[in-house]
């Protein structure tokens, strides 16, 4: 279809001029190294900081995480889809970099210099966790030390999770990945999250679409037809 066959021409063209002005120095196992090294890191660390935990400390995961699930919609739909006043740099990286270089027909992604589009930038993860400290030191004040630290640690390894899910997302053509339950649905979504007529107002979680679902934002497969879509003001 011509709407597709455009957005693969341009995507491509973009990737092509992207890569050619990757710094030499980059390398994407290291930024994936990073990634991992950090917030696994923080994850032992809050794990060996824990002296005894009850049950009922470790249920305080549930409400966390969702919560996480939320933060992770609301960021994603007002801050990386819409310009803000503070947080422009990010919309620009995540709509006029990410959502070019990947599309629903150029979802794959091929070689370490790639990750740089995929991947959030370095900083992103010490961000988080960062943002997520104080939060924590609140629950370990009103509650217990080792909630303070199951709090930080939950959301670390959210983003982590975050980050795992996206990328397997873009892993085309594996029947594998396509045949396992609760991942299929999460690459599926994605795929038609990224069509450019669509990023802005569908499947904006990239884990579990609990907030997509109770928000009215989940789409479940991407159009057959390329039906006109009103446009948006």
């Amino acid at each position: 279809m011509k709407y597709d066959e455009d957005v693969r021409a341009r995507s491509y063209q973009f990737r092509d001029d992207y890569v050619a002005a990757t710094p030499p120095w980059y390398r994407g196992e290291m930024h994936l190294g990073f990634t991992l090294l950090f917030t696994g890191g923080v994850i032992v660390y809050c794990l060996t900081r824990l002296q005894a935990p009850t049950l009922a400390e470790w249920l305080a995961v549930v409400p966390l995480f969702l919560f996480g699930n939320w933060a992770e919609w609301a960021a994603h739909r007002y801050v990386l889809h819409r310009p803000t006043k503070y947080f422009s740099m990010i919309y620009k990286r995540h709509c006029a970099v990410h959502h070019r270089f990947f599309t629903h027909v150029t979802l794959e992604y091929k070689g370490q210099r790639h990750w740089r589009a995929l991947l959030f930038p370095p900083f992103a993860p010490v961000a988080f966790v960062l943002a997520a400290v104080p939060f924590a030191l609140v629950i370990g004040y009103l509650f217990s030390r080792n909630a303070g630290y199951i709090a930080l640690l939950t959301m670390a390894a959210y983003y982590l999770m975050y980050e795992g899910l996206h990328t397997l997302s873009h892993v085309t053509d594996s029947p594998l990945l396509d045949r396992v339950p609760f991942v299929n649905t999460v690459r599926r979504l994605h795929v038609t999250h990224h069509d450019p007529e669509l990023m802005a107002t569908q499947n904006f979680n990239l884990t579990f679409p609990i907030c997509d679902t109770l928000f009215g934002t989940r789409r479940d497969a991407p159009r057959t037809a390329r039906e006109p879509l009103a446009r948006r003001p």
